[in-house]
């Protein structure tokens, strides 16, 4: 009874001969039928992962020597019914009688299973690693939100107050108006990014559905955007000839586009911005490409990434595409990018929905 319920077990052996017993929570532990025979386990270890099958052969070789006394190891043994899934056992042997010459090399081994205790140490490594990177990211988040505050509230405030001093010319005055208007989108739209992450983090993200016009959705878009792009940038908007309709939620939508659109504009320099949708198999893929820096291969990965920010010269603060991963999740869509450095990037996502043309 106490075997069983501390999942240990126990095993003598002569190890010239291969003869002895074990009480049934051995073989289970091993995972062998407690009817097979010992000397059909010790020594073969069918259903031990091949490394940890290395470790003990080597161990008995010696103790056949006389060269080693006692063996202690966490081994990989395989769970029943299954082809890569593994339990583990810690297991102690210790050489209890060296008599080779009347035939007596004797074994004492003592397993129990420590599966429980091997998933729940990974899961507190695991939680130990996320609230390290969590501490980490929060850090750089602060230090990194101190400059991206402050650097548009002081063009805000500073041209302000030239404005306000009257002493300059309509020409200035009316550059000036444009910088505070650019700097106060950008101070709203880091506020903004700030709060979904909140609400992220808080599981309390609002998620409102209704139908959408979809080509209407681009259309406003294209309005939006179209004195965004920097000059000699075309903004394109490809679109298909018969709209469509879907029920989905047209807020969180817009924002994963405007985003994508947001991100084309800083980096494009010449060329174009294409947007568009295109249906697909069971719903609605959308994209923006561009013409613009593109993407190192190595920083791909990572694109989607909170607070991942390739270019320090560029105002942003990471956040963006990392929220509108976590929105096209909620939307049970996929979202991704293809790009090459110099070349231009292709972000796009797609959202499964019931789609209803005009």
């Amino acid at each position: 009874l106490i075997s069983d319920y501390a999942k240990v077990g126990y095993a003598k052996l002569n190890l010239l001969n291969r003869q002895g017993y074990a009480i049934k929570q051995w073989f289970k532990n091993m995972g062998e039928d407690e009817n097979t025979p010992l000397s059909d386990v010790v020594g073969v270890y069918s259903k031990m992962h091949p490394d940890d099958r290395s470790r003990m052969l080597a161990f008995f070789e010696e103790a056949k020597k006389g060269k080693a006394k006692a063996f202690k190891g966490e081994m990989r043994i395989l769970r029943p019914g299954t082809k890569n899934e593994w339990n583990w056992v810690r297991t102690n042997v210790v050489l209890n009688l060296y008599e080779p010459e009347k035939g007596q090399v004797e074994l004492i081994g003592v397993n129990y299973d420590i599966t429980a205790l091997k998933e729940t140490e990974a899961k507190l490594i695991e939680a130990k690693e996320k609230a390290e990177e969590s501490d980490r990211l929060k850090s750089a988040f602060l230090a990194n939100m101190s400059h991206e505050i402050r650097t548009p509230l002081n063009a805000i405030v500073g041209f302000s107050n030239l404005i306000a001093q009257g002493e300059i010319e309509e020409e200035d005055r009316e550059e000036f108006r444009k910088i505070i208007e650019t700097n106060n989108e950008l101070l709203l739209q880091l506020i903004n990014d700030i709060l979904d992450l909140s609400k992220i983090e808080a599981g309390k993200m609002d998620f409102t559905y209704s139908d959408i016009d979809v080509s209407g959705m681009f259309n406003r878009l294209e309005q939006v955007f179209c004195d965004k792009t920097k000059p000699g940038v075309k903004l394109i908007c490809v679109l298909p000839e018969k709209g469509c309709f879907i029920h989905s939620e047209k807020n969180r939508l817009m924002q994963v586009v405007t985003n994508f659109l947001t991100n084309a504009c800083k980096f494009t320099f010449e060329g174009s911005i294409t947007m568009g949708y295109e249906e697909t198999e069971g719903g609605l893929r959308f994209y923006v490409a561009d013409t613009g820096k593109g993407i190192a291969e190595e920083n791909i990965p990572h694109v989607f990434e909170r607070f991942a920010k390739f270019d320090p010269f560029i105002q942003g603060t990471g956040l963006g595409l990392s929220i509108c991963h976590t929105i096209v999740d909620y939307l049970k869509g996929e979202i991704g990018v293809e790009s090459k450095e110099g070349a231009g990037s292709t972000f796009w996502f797609t959202i499964p929905c019931e789609v209803k043309n005009r």
